[in-house]
């Protein structure tokens, strides 16, 4: 790795102090993983960003993060008497958190008990032996951070501005240098708010314990009633939810929810869509509340937006600080604004090492593209690639330098 380690030094060296600036540095916890020790430092503080790139460049980090939480004392290792004053919402969308159809292509994963293999997710528990000690070995694709993408627009269009009031101005997104994005909210409105306060947010983003009768789904005179699609928040998207869900769903899959029951939906269907979209809500006799609520809760867990609500809960976060370098891929954590995400590529857009080829040994690796280069899989091979695919590789573990 000490090719490795001059690489991330020399942009250290050369990056601007001014790209490490970050609201209220003086406040913020500072912590790294070096390149030479298996451990986190913790409990730094910097008044500045020059004196934080003067520390970067004699403690070269594999990893660097800040915390999410405003401290009067961030460099005492007493977590209690830092004094914590506040913490910015944190929102991580990452793509290994979202089933994608590409995951069976390129990620493995191995029972350590009974050395059964498989491709794709791993399951919970070995499906042979049942032991749940399984390791797995996991890629991401171009594929999966484009989710990854579609689900911070879904965050942001779909709730953050219109549910919460948060205004774009107040939205910083990072693109975490490897499976996703995260999304930092900067608002005075939230800082104070405890734990429990950010679950509920993070529950109601996740459709957690939604209440249909609350929102809108009731049986009134025998005729059974629902939101209408154009309702603001839950209320129309329930309705929504329910209508994409059974304008698509097959015979086997509402079977699957509602037993035989499906056949009478499947067979007044269109009349179905039309009527939610006439906010009408026609159910056909045979089919009662407790089906419905079963199809549309099944709808829900469709369509709900996928975030990791241990970030969004914890009111101390260490998370990884904006134009530092992931130690697992040689990428840049990207800040973004609203409008340049959409265009974004994280695999070509977040490549800091262009210049050059080195030859590597891959141990074993899927079908990757880093910039324009794309190869794989390989297997047991030696190869002169792009200096960012080697260092991609190379920080992955799944590949070795040759001279």
């Amino acid at each position: 790795m000490n090719k490795i380690f001059e690489k991330f030094k020399n942009y250290y060296i050369n990056l601007n102090s001014e790209d490490l600036n970050i609201v209220n540095l003086e406040k913020r916890e500072i912590a790294l993983i070096p390149f030479k020790e298996d451990l986190m430092i913790r409990h730094l503080g910097f008044k500045d960003t020059n004196s934080l790139k003067d520390y970067l460049i004699k403690n070269v980090p594999l990893h660097l993060y800040y915390s999410s939480a405003y401290y009067e004392n961030p460099q005492v290792e007493d977590m209690n008497l830092k004094n914590w004053e506040g913490a910015d919402l944190i929102f991580d969308v990452d793509a290994d958190h979202i089933p994608t159809d590409c995951k069976i292509l390129h990620d493995k994963w191995f029972c350590l008990n009974c050395n059964l293999q498989g491709f794709g997710i791993a399951p919970e528990e070995c499906p042979k032996c049942g032991q749940k000690r399984i390791d797995t070995n996991t890629w991401i694709c171009e594929r999966c951070l484009e989710v990854a993408k579609i689900e911070v627009l879904k965050l942001i269009d779909e709730y953050l501005i219109p549910d919460f009031g948060i205004s774009s101005k107040e939205i910083e997104i990072c693109f975490s240098g490897h499976r996703g994005y995260h999304l930092h909210i900067y608002s005075e409105y939230y800082k104070k708010l405890s734990s429990d306060g950010r679950r509920e947010i993070a529950d109601y983003i996740r459709g957690i314990g939604i209440d249909l009768k609350a929102h809108g789904l009731r049986k009134v005179n025998g005729i059974i009633t629902g939101p209408n699609i154009r309702e603001k928040g839950w209320r129309g998207r329930i309705a929504k939810s329910f209508y994409e869900y059974l304008s698509r769903a097959s015979l086997e899959e509402l079977m699957n929810i509602i037993g035989k029951s499906a056949e009478i939906i499947i067979k007044k269907r269109d009349k179905i869509l039309d009527s939610i979209m006439m906010n009408g809500w026609f159910i056909p006799k045979g089919i009662g509340l407790k089906r419905i609520s079963k199809i549309i809760k099944e709808a829900i867990k469709q369509n709900f937006c996928n975030i990791d609500e241990r970030v969004t809960i914890d009111t101390k976060r260490l998370i990884r600080y904006p134009n530092s370098l992931h130690g697992k891929t040689g990428l840049k954590v990207c800040r973004l604004n609203y409008i340049d995400l959409e265009k974004f590529d994280p695999l070509k857009d977040a490549i800091v090492f262009k210049t050059g080829t080195m030859k590597i040994y891959v141990k074993e690796m899927p079908k990757i593209r880093i910039g324009n280069y794309e190869i794989g899989p390989l297997k047991n091979e030696t190869i002169e690639v792009p200096e960012s695919m080697a260092i991609y590789l190379i920080c992955k573990g799944a590949a070795e330098m040759r001279n």
